[in-house]
């Protein structure tokens, strides 16, 4: 496990996702009541209380947990962390809520996730977070940090149930997933089954780009560069070529994920493409002609 600043007292944590440094990134941030934003997978939290020991924040001081999204490298470790920060309220996309206090809504997802990934516990066992303990998020809440208050904005795309977190103080913008995959400094696309939506995510980057961020922080991986606008400019510009690059090997190819994958160019990898194919195909087939609502979130 690594801490690092990110921007001001916003500190990136590496969980080391799937026993991997440099899979995903988790961030605190040391305000007067601070906040943890994203969880991990089920496995994440003991890396977040020794990152919270390192900046010297008590759990029981620890106010706020923003969940972006409950894919569960992201939200798996939520649960856990309801036990050991008492006295934190856990902020939930409305779409998403269910999938983090309702057992059988929880299971589904779990069973699902390791169907996916081909191993049982994939990303550990989550547990539950008491409902008493969220707060829902549309877009447009605020969080009070106590010397500033971050911004929460719906941010739909790479799911119906990621939102998105901006910092005036930092000008820091914790995009995580909705704004793409920042990998040694290239983006790649993030677009995962079922929820991908190319017209929603395209959408939530020109809204976060209005934001005029000085850095976005990615949840694959760290903050990224300088140039943040410029970053969600190319992703803009990126998904659709994604999006209309698979439509195109699946016209020559078929529908086989591998093939698509064997004849994309080197520069369309990352670790994920597999998935983010799948995710295509399963826009192209399923969401041509439905709303994003209709779909299965």
């Amino acid at each position: 496990m690594t801490v690092s600043e990110a921007v001001g007292d916003v500190h990136a944590v590496d969980p080391a996702l799937l026993g991997t440094p440099g899979a995903l990134t988790l961030y605190v941030v040391d305000a007067h009541e601070p906040a943890v934003v994203d969880t991990g997978s089920a496995n994440s939290p003991p890396e977040i209380y020794d990152a919270l020991d390192r900046l010297g924040i008590d759990r029981t001081d620890v106010a706020h947990v923003l969940v972006s999204h409950v894919h569960l490298d992201h939200a798996g470790g939520a649960g856990h962390l309801a036990e050991e920060l008492p006295n934190a309220t856990f902020y939930v996309h409305e779409d998403g809520l269910a999938y983090l206090t309702d057992a059988a809504a929880l299971s589904r997802l779990k069973r699902s996730v390791d169907r996916a990934m081909g191993v049982e516990d994939a990303y550990g066992d989550p547990k539950l977070v008491p409902e008493g303990r969220c707060s829902v998020v549309t877009g447009g809440e605020r969080v009070d940090l106590g010397d500033r208050e971050l911004e929460l904005l719906d941010a739909p795309g790479h799911a119906p149930h990621h939102y998105a977190a901006y910092d005036p103080a930092t000008e820091g913008l914790f995009s995580i997933d909705a704004a793409g995959m920042h990998l040694a400094g290239e983006m790649r696309p993030t677009t995962p089954p079922p929820g991908f939506d190319l017209e929603a995510n395209v959408e939530t980057v020109r809204r976060l780009r209005a934001l005029e961020p000085a850095v976005n922080l990615y949840g694959h991986v760290g903050p990224g560069g300088e140039d943040a606008v410029g970053e969600l400019d190319r992703y803009e510009a990126m998904l659709p070529e994604w999006v209309e690059r698979v439509d195109g090997l699946r016209t020559e190819v078929g529908e086989d994920v591998e093939a698509i994958v064997d004849a994309l160019d080197p520069g369309w990898h990352s670790p994920t493409v597999r998935r983010d194919v799948a995710g295509v195909l399963d826009y192209l087939s399923d969401g041509e002609g439905e709303s994003e609502g209709e779909r299965t979130k």
